[in-house]
């Protein structure tokens, strides 16, 4: 009998092999980058309402079209209005589907202060605020690296070891702080220990062996904490697998700018150092700025943009310049030589005064188009990594307008032009 249970036995472990060898299968990467959302079952009802409001707009809208008389004008502008409300109640639906609790993203950093303050010998506790703000799903993705860096940072070379905080007086056991909330249509992810501070004078000193300090400069502080974002910057004087390679911190800078965001610092020797991003809440959507050069359309983001004006007269000709705006240096960069638009120039141009952190400068242009609310749509692979664009979008005529990066071209204005961060810091407004 027990023979038979054998064989029965082995004959079901044949019959199955196949299924079992599927398991053993290696998952592919599609499966791999598969990403699944839980959404709350009203917001799923009141898609569903939303569909169908929209179903009977459509339709009125198509029998006012096929209508034997031909409808007014106030009758088209009414049901085109009902149509454009609905369209926006589903917009602002779907994106608040796509927003997700930060804290989840938070709690991953329990075991890597944990174990990185081990292997550098030093007390550590994580404290975690806001983990309830809710930001878009694909913007959590793009901004755990920017956050590990900061994280690794902050433990390195912010936190003092035990014996040090004692000599100071403070708690032998450091705390490092994330927290999150939303300001102005934006999220702010906040790090934040309570270490030694930034030493100025290690900064400068190491801006003047890479060259990005002149002896007789005066730094302000923005000017001062900006350095640490240059690559190849590190105030270590170990190569270690945390620092001294000069490789994080220019690149979260690098990310949190492709996402349209920027980064802040605040520090104060010997109480500690905050870095601030400042992100939009979805990478989907924004309000921008329309501009025209040659009859093509650039689109700059809104929250960039501080006032409009027009070129003064008399300025020369050339991909760069500078003017003076109330009385303070404003330098501005032609966008038609930037990109090398074909075509004779307007008599009169435009600028438009734009602002990346303290930092402003102008964007000289052929015309002004007004506002608009922007889908924003991913750039090609001929485009992808030209200087000075993040993306495209589709404009109402069916023509492609490019969404220009804001941060990297006062880049690059500041490199073309030679001047200093201080001269580029023009109080505009």
């Amino acid at each position: 009998l027990l023979e038979q249970v054998r064989v029965v036995d082995r004959k079901a472990l044949h019959a199955r092999r196949p299924a079992l060898q599927s398991f053993r299968q290696p998952v592919t990467l599609s499966a791999r980058l598969a990403r699944t959302l839980r959404v709350h079952v009203g917001k799923l009802d009141r898609l569903l309402d939303l569909s169908g409001e929209l179903s009977v707009a459509r339709g009125r809208m198509t029998s006012l079209l096929l209508a034997d008389e031909l409808p007014s004008r106030e009758e088209l502008l009414a049901a085109h209005g009902e149509s454009d409300r609905l369209y926006r109640d589903l917009q602002e639906l779907i994106l608040s589907a796509r927003m997700v609790p930060i804290g989840p993203t938070f709690q991953q950093h329990h075991r890597t202060v944990r174990d990185v303050a081990a292997s550098l010998g030093k007390q550590v506790r994580l404290a975690l605020e806001g983990e309830r703000t809710e930001v878009d799903t694909a913007l959590v993705e793009h901004i755990r690296d920017p956050l590990l860096h900061m994280v690794r940072n902050a433990l390195d070379h912010g936190i003092e070891s035990p014996q040090a905080r004692r000599e100071r007086g403070k708690d032998p056991c450091g705390t490092l702080t994330l927290r999150a909330f939303h300001d102005a249509g934006n999220i702010v992810v906040e790090v934040s220990d309570d270490g030694g501070g930034l030493a100025r004078a290690r900064i400068v000193e190491r801006g003047r062996q890479l060259g990005l300090v002149r002896g007789g400069d005066a730094l302000s502080d923005e000017e001062l904490y900006g350095l640490i974002f240059e690559p190849g910057f590190s105030t270590s004087s170990e190569v270690t697998d945390l620092s001294g390679r000069g490789v994080g911190m220019d690149v979260v800078r690098r990310n949190v700018e492709a996402l349209r965001g920027s980064v802040d610092v605040r520090s104060e020797e010997g109480r500690g150092t905050t870095f601030s991003l400042r992100l939009p809440l979805t990478l989907a959507i924004i309000q921008g700025f329309q501009v025209g050069v040659a009859g093509d359309t650039y689109i700059v983001p809104l929250d960039a943009v501080v006032e409009c004006l027009e070129l003064p007269a008399g300025e020369e000709r050339g991909e760069t310049g500078c003017f003076a705006l109330r009385g303070k240096p404003l330098p501005y960069l032609r966008l038609r030589d930037h990109f090398g638009v074909a075509g004779a120039p307007p008599v009169r141009e435009n600028v438009l005064v734009v602002r990346q952190g303290a930092s402003a400068a102008g964007i000289a242009v052929d015309e002004l188009l007004g506002e608009s609310q922007t889908v924003i749509k991913p750039l090609g692979s001929m485009l992808r990594g030209m200087a000075g664009v993040s993306g495209s979008s589709i404009l109402g005529n069916g023509r492609v307008a490019l969404i220009l990066d804001v941060a990297a071209l006062l880049r690059e204005l500041t490199r073309r032009t030679g001047a200093t961060s201080a001269a580029v810091r023009a109080e505009a407004g």
